[in-house]
């Protein structure tokens, strides 16, 4: 909260000697700032655009006197509580006598001593700091109890209301204007239970027996239009440091409203917001009950997995509030088919399932899933600019193809990216053996990647980006690959997906991060220096603790920022934008560089640009490799390098591979080159300094 308290003293002198104010001025400097008028007219002017902490003011003067100047004062709001100390050469009792009377703090005879001058003033300097703090203390303490959720009300130690909070206000149905000054009785009367016997205030208990005291879990509170509540509270006592009672304090709230909003609480952790579904977890708990069921009676279990295709664009293309609609009456659609103890939940975004119990052949299933979805369909296509809407699903069966839980939702999401996919399968499509290969597969890089947090085999590799005026080299990007067993490295493409899916991306990229950094320093220390443009998933940068990792990693290898640059994608800047922007300037103000990978080949919003601290665009292979003599193919590649010039940002075009490639990016003006013409990824050591153009 802001403090009233200056951080240095302020002095006003009111005299029209201008001899006496240069030497008061002498004599204060050393203890706060000095500041002065000669007229009494202008002295309330004076003190309010100053608000010193004390005003030393000349009774005789010859526009108005000292005494007048005074009353100005005390009657205005901002001046009335400044301390005045009166300077004069009258020193009579009587003088002094009606300084004190008029207000004054203290009097000051000349000629004056400078010792008791800077004593007199220190005093009241302290006393107005004093003052101060017991005022923003005051004020801090008004704030924090405005500002609770609990109802509180002040009483001295007769029982009698001195405060009530807002809450307080509202709950009791009383204004603090007209509850101040009653007994707290006619304020908040309690009984025992919904037709019981009043209750004592426990504000009376506290105050006579000096402690704190609880209400009866069923106690009721009359609010002041007759209606009772039940309400639970707690008094404590004010006690003194003589250890007198000086009032109480009660503290409650409305439990009925704690209750709904508990329950509330409960079916929000259980039950999707938008749909009102179950949510993962609900089904979750709904799918284990069911198969340890099903293993008992040796039943049955279907799971069918529906997924709204292209969801993404379609929110993009008619806006979050359509989509949110369609999701609802998605929802709806899929809800009105069932009719046998069948369970539909809400996961992701675009995501339903469907539970089946009792199944007793899997073209039932099939059967289902079809009649689901073109009921959904037919729906949703009535809606504007959705012809063209469409469902897929993916099934799976257990124990047919499945075991656990785990398996039959693993199993039945493979058969629906299979649907997506496959023509064939006409958007439906069961778990097959195919996809068991496939799941073999996801387990075995899923086992690598856990194992490359632990081991040696995580592998930093570096492709070098060059100036493309001369082919100095500008940076490296660090790319990141895991030994297999056999000693070949994988591909990013088959494992960095499933790091993403399962998060193990998280602490992956730390692990790179680190690795990243030790050879920087190695490089730093030979000489080299590159830039480094480390690739950072959309899933990590959105983590919580990526930062403060971050800024500690570069502390602990002693690298300097500036020599660091983050490659993240489109994709992060649709979710979480107003974290995403902070985070991204908290790195920025560090020296860290933000580039853009891939630019063009997803959200491509330009106001992102704008909004952001971005730095770099990269060009994304897929436009370069179209680059020939052809000048139509350099249509787009030539917009993206005049939108990062206009930007005032730097253009890297990558997946260059040929000197045709190089001529045209060098003519259209981008500012550094990447691909397989200068250099494949390769390891730390043959990294050079300057590449052929």
């Amino acid at each position: 909260m802001f403090s009233l308290r200056a951080t240095e003293s302020r002095i006003l002198v009111v005299d029209d000697d201008i001899n006496q104010i240069r030497r008061l001025k002498q004599i204060l400097s050393p203890i706060g700032r000095v500041f002065f008028t000669q007229s009494g007219h202008l002295a309330l002017e004076q003190a309010i655009s100053v608000i010193p902490d004390v005003i030393l003011l000349d009774i005789e003067m010859p526009d108005i006197n000292g005494y007048e100047v005074l009353a100005q004062l005390k009657q205005h709001i901002q001046t009335c509580h400044i301390p005045v100390i009166f300077i004069t050469a009258h020193n009579s009792i009587t003088e002094q006598l009606t300084c004190f009377k008029n207000g004054a703090v203290d009097f000051i005879p000349k000629p004056i001593k400078a010792e008791i001058l800077i004593a007199r003033i220190n005093v009241q300097l302290k006393l107005r700091a004093r003052e101060l703090e017991l005022i923003e203390l005051s004020q801090k303490s008004q704030v924090i109890l405005n500002s609770i959720g609990d109802a509180v009300i002040a009483t001295d130690q007769d029982g009698v209301v001195t405060f009530m909070n807002p809450p307080a206000e509202l709950l009791v149905g009383i204004s603090i204007q007209k509850a101040i000054g009653k007994e707290i009785e006619q304020i908040m009367p309690l009984r025992i239970g919904d037709h019981g016997p009043a209750h004592v205030n426990p504000i009376r208990i506290c105050i006579e027996e000096k402690r704190v005291v609880g209400m009866p879990l069923n106690c009721q509170m009359m609010k002041q239009n007759g209606q009772w509540i039940s309400v639970e509270d707690s008094a404590a006592p004010i006690i003194t440091p003589d250890k007198e009672v000086m009032g109480a304090v009660i503290v409650f709230h409305d439990i009925h409203q704690a209750n709904i909003m508990a329950q509330k609480m409960s079916h929000s952790l259980q039950y999707d917001q938008l749909t009102n579904l179950p949510n993962r977890f609900l089904f979750w708990e709904r799918l284990n009950s069911e198969i340890s069921h099903a293993e008992k009676s040796h039943k049955r279990i279907g799971l069918i997995q529906f997924d709204i295709d292209k969801f993404k664009e379609i929110n993009h293309e008619v806006g979050f509030e359509v989509g949110d609609e369609i999701l609802k009456k998605t929802a709806e659609a899929i809800k009105s088919q069932l009719s046998n103890n069948e369970l539909v939940s809400r996961h992701n975004a675009d995501e339903f399932r469907v539970i089946v119990t009792n199944l007793e052949k899997s073209g039932d299933l099939a059967n289902f899933a079809t009649i689901i979805t073109k009921k959904v369909e037919s729906i949703i296509s009535t809606l504007p600019n959705m012809e063209s809407f469409s469902l897929s699903s993916g099934m799976s069966v257990y124990p047919d193809d499945a075991s656990s839980s785990e398996m039959l939702m693993l199993h039945a999401d493979a058969a629906l990216q299979k649907a997506r996919i496959d023509i064939v399968s006409q958007g439906c499509c069961f778990y097959s053996e195919e996809m068991e290969q496939s799941y073999v597969l996801k387990k075995q890089y899923f086992a690598l990647i856990k194992n490359a947090l632990t081991d040696d085999s995580l592998v930093a590799l570096y492709q070098p980006i060059v100036d493309a005026s001369n082919g100095k080299l500008k940076a490296v990007e660090a790319l990141m690959r895991i030994n297999g067993e056999d000693g070949k490295l994988i591909s990013p493409n088959d494992f960095i997906p499933l790091a993403e899916e399962s998060r193990l991306i998280i602490p992956l990229g730390e692990k790179m991060i680190e690795l990243v950094l030790a050879q920087l320093k190695h490089w730093i220390d030979d000489g080299l220096a590159p830039r480094v443009c480390i690739n950072i998933s959309a899933i990590q940068f959105r983590d919580p603790s990526f930062v403060p990792f971050l800024v500690e990693a570069l502390k602990q290898y002693k690298v300097n920022p500036h020599y660091i640059e983050l490659e993240v994608t489109e994709s992060l800047m649709i979710q979480d934008m107003d974290n995403v922007m902070m985070d991204m300037k908290k790195l920025h103000e560090l020296g860290i560089t933000i580039s853009i990978d891939d630019f063009g080949t997803g959200f491509s919003c330009l106001s992102y640009l704008k909004d952001l601290p971005v730095d770099v665009l990269k060009i994304d292979k897929s436009f370069v490799s179209q680059l020939s003599s052809d000048i139509s193919q350099d249509v787009l590649v030539k917009t993206i390098v005049t939108l990062a010039q206009s930007l005032n940002l730097t253009s890297v075009a990558e997946g260059v591979e040929t000197a045709e490639q190089v001529d045209i990016l060098r003519q259209i003006g981008a500012s550094c080159l990447q691909g397989f013409y200068f250099s494949p990824p390769v390891l730390a050591v043959e990294i050079k300094d300057k590449y052929t153009i």
